[in-house]
């Protein structure tokens, strides 16, 4: 691992002796006699580590290290002066610096410092490396966020991701609730232990304790002979997701309660505590706060789960992602399927953005997964997207379990309810061969309306 070192010194035979001093094969050492340079340089190049002299002609180390903080904040800094004193190191270490040592101190304390300096950073690639290949190896979808408001709800959850804070994730059903709950773990200090979801609806209340927090041998009736490690347990040092959070009894609210404010839990059977380090993060898709007002909701827990909360918008509210999305989908079920689909007819994005996706990504996807299904060719068009709503009763693309039938695509510059009134006059003189008394009847009107449509729109039959 090769590191970049930056020396900043007015002093040309000070700064080359010091160079002298920290050269090594795994360093690339640069030199700059004045702030300005260092600042063109820092903005120009990546550097590890900043060695900055506390007297530099007019300015000094501790103005540079402010602007060089600005620049790289990644980067470690460490104070180099003949005039060294108690006051200057506290403020060097108040804004960032990682040490302060004095140019008449032992050639090898400057280095023992630097190489200090250079093991915590390489420690910490390490780490960045190991969390980017875990990542990776997740196998995880990539959460796609071109709107702005994905774009905020990462940026949050990156800030959050850094503390050991329970969070809260709301939002509507289907907006991805546990894909972000995986990728907070993921990023966070614990991605190498394990992340466990569990949805508080998908096990009957009376088994669900069990199921969090294990039993002792012979706690009840049927236990296992030698009981049982409960998800709490199995999650020590990782992340707990518990999905559907309003679902939990109120009997068991208080003992998650307990869990997250004593970091311990008792198995079932059990008398003695067992001591955990397990992170909580919550998703729910109702109002607690009026599960609160209604009694149904512990208040004491709503508090403590709501210190770092998430509000996931609905697919509604990030349109920019819906294409991305679907193209995420089809590339998805092109390789589950063998199918080859590389194209979106500009009608099937018009439809996509303009539906109202009530069950947000989750419907997106299913639609996608139907259409991909069906389809034979290599584009996907508005008719394989009826054919995925309606795949045995279609009639000329036009369901026949319905006696007016309507498939308006909404476009722009488009009048759909002028539209709609042309295609309902047209299919009622279709079904009254003509007869415009009949279809007048059928659709509820006097002749006379039906005349004034038939001219206006200029149908013919």
């Amino acid at each position: 691992m090769k590191f970049f070192l930056h020396i900043i010194d007015d002093e040309k035979t000070v700064a080359q002796s010091i160079k002298r001093v920290l050269q090594s094969s795994d360093r690339e050492i640069e030199i700059s006699n004045n702030a300005d340079e260092a600042i063109k340089k820092a903005r120009e190049k990546y550097f590890d580590l900043f060695l900055l002299d506390y007297r530099l002609g007019n300015s000094d180390g501790i103005s540079l290290l402010k602007q060089l903080k600005e620049i790289a904040p990644d980067a470690l800094y460490i104070i180099i002066t003949a005039f060294g004193t108690i006051e200057v190191a506290v403020e060097a270490m108040k804004l960032g610096a990682f040490d302060f040592i004095q140019k008449n101190q032992n050639p090898e304390v400057m280095r023992f410092t630097v190489q200090r300096a250079l093991d915590n950073l390489r420690l910490r690639k390490e780490v960045e490396e190991m969390r980017t290949s875990a990542i990776c190896q997740s196998h995880l979808p990539s959460i796609i966020a071109r709107s702005p408001a994905m774009k905020q709800v990462l940026e949050i959850a990156d800030k959050f991701a850094e503390t050991d804070s329970t969070i809260l994730i709301t939002g509507e059903t289907g907006t991805g609730k546990n894909l972000l709950a995986e990728y907070i773990h993921q990023k966070s200090p614990r991605f190498m232990y394990p992340f466990t979801a569990i949805n508080s609806c998908a096990i009957p209340s009376n088994l669900l304790e069990s199921e969090l927090f294990g039993y002792e041998k012979g706690a009840f009736t049927g236990a296992k002979i030698n009981g049982k490690v409960g998800l709490i347990e199995r999650s020590n040092h990782g992340t707990l997701f518990l999905d559907e959070i309003g679902e939990l009894s109120l009997d068991l609210q208080a003992k998650l309660l307990h869990v997250i404010e004593r970091q311990e839990f008792y198995r079932i059977g059990s008398v003695e505590s067992k001591k955990i380090d397990v992170r909580i993060i919550a998703a729910t898709n109702v109002d607690l706060q009026k599960m609160v007002e209604e009694k149904r909701f512990r208040l004491d827990l709503f508090y403590r789960l709501n210190v770092a909360t998430i509000q996931l918008p609905s697919l509604r509210q990030r349109k920019e992602d819906i294409i991305p999305l679907t193209k995420l989908f089809i590339d998805e079920f092109n390789k589950r399927f063998n199918k080859h689909v590389t194209k979106l007819s500009d009608d099937v994005k018009n439809f996509l953005l303009n539906t109202p996706w009530n069950g947000n990504i989750r419907e997106l996807r299913n639609l996608i997964e139907r259409v991909m299904i069906l389809i034979d060719g290599d584009s996907l068009t508005y008719e394989e997207i009826l054919k995925a709503f309606n795949p045995f009763n279609l009639n000329n693309g036009q369901a026949a379990n319905g006696f007016f039938n309507l498939n308006l695509l909404p476009q722009e510059g488009t009048n759909l309810i002028q539209k709609a009134q042309t295609e309902l006059v047209r299919q009622a003189l279709q079904k009254a061969n003509g007869n415009r008394s009949s279809a007048a009847r059928l659709l509820g009107i006097p002749r006379t309306t039906l005349n004034f449509y038939i001219e206006k729109f200029g149908i013919t039959i």
